[in-house]
Parts: C-alpha cells; structure tokens; sequence
C-alpha cells in the first residue's frame, strides 16, 4: 500500500469520525434541549401556569427527535412522556396511537408493558371501547403474563364493562357464599 493510499484510508476514516460525533453531538444538543423545555414547562406549571404553546412545542419536539433518532432510548421516553401529555389533554386516540408505535418499535424499552396496558385502559375509561380494550389486555396477559400487573389486569379484563356497583355486588355475593360454605363445615 502507497503513502497516498493510507493517507486516504486515515481521512476517511478521521470524516466518518468526525461524522458520527457530530451526529452525537447533535443528538445530544437536541435531546438537552427538550430537557430545557420540560423543566421550563413544569416550573411555570408550578405556579398554576400552562401554556398551551410551549405544551403543543414540547410535544412537536418529542415527536420529532424520536422519527430522527428512532433507535435511541430516549426517543422512547420521550414517546412514552408525549402519550401522557395527549391523555391529560384529553386527546386518547393519539395517546393510543403514541403508545402502540412505543409497543410496537421498542421491544427492549422498559416501559413497553405500560405502553401496552395503557392503550387498553384508555380504550376501557376514556374512549369507552370495550371491545379494544379486551383485546389489548388480553394481549398484555399473553406478552406479559409474569408482569407484576398482571394480576390487575385479569381481574380488569373479568370485569370489563362493568359498573363499580356492579363489581361489588359480585364481591359481596362471593364473600357471603365464602362465609356460608364456611360456617357450613
């Protein structure tokens, strides 16, 4: 191999260097950056003081730093923290919408189970979808059957669609048929 031949193979490999360092840089600078608008949002949310538009540019930052840099971790936090947002602001078919891509693209992240069970919730209590609401529980009971919720999520999907009185009447019933069978012994 000639002078001029590594010398080449060394600046090629000092720009891919530098490429993806800067790339990292920005990501980071980005990623700094929304960390900026959230704590700026919660301090004046602090003192009873929301703002709409940095809420909706917030929201438009997180979405877009995870179409950019989907493969990074923090994309997927920043999902999970849009789709509550959209919750809180009464907006659960985007929220659903955000948990599904966070279930669906992020099989490692931590918060997938939530994401999963939360599109169910939100289908059950805020759109009234009973039927989607089944289906994604008994979808978290097959992906995550040993999740420490999954208990919650059984006695939810047995219960589905019923009213609280409903629910304790059922208790009550069993709890009276328990002390019958108990004093009958």
């Amino acid at each position: 191999m000639s002078f001029i031949q590594i010398n080449r193979i060394v600046i090629v490999f000092a720009v891919i260097a530098f490429l993806l360092g800067s790339c990292s840089a920005k990501k980071k600078w980005e990623a700094d950056k929304i960390k900026q608008q959230e704590t700026a949002l919660m301090e004046e949310a602090k003192k009873g003081k929301v703002d709409s538009l940095a809420v909706s540019k917030l929201l438009q930052a997180y979405e877009t730093f995870a179409e950019k840099y989907p493969g990074d971790t923090i994309a997927a936090n920043f999902l999970f923290k849009a789709a509550d947002f959209y919750r809180y602001m009464q907006k659960p078919l985007k929220s659903i919408g955000i948990y599904e891509k966070i279930f669906d693209n992020y099989p490692d992240f931590e918060k997938r189970p939530y994401a999963l069970f939360l599109q169910g919730f939100i289908y059950e209590n805020e759109v009234g979808n009973i039927h989607n609401a089944r289906l994604k529980y008994e979808l978290f009971l097959k992906e995550f059957p040993q999740h420490p919720i999954a208990k919650d999520v059984e006695f939810t999907l047995k219960n589905l669609g019923k009213t609280p009185e409903q629910i304790m009447q059922e208790f009550e019933a069993a709890q009276k048929a328990d002390a019958t069978r108990s004093m009958s012994k």
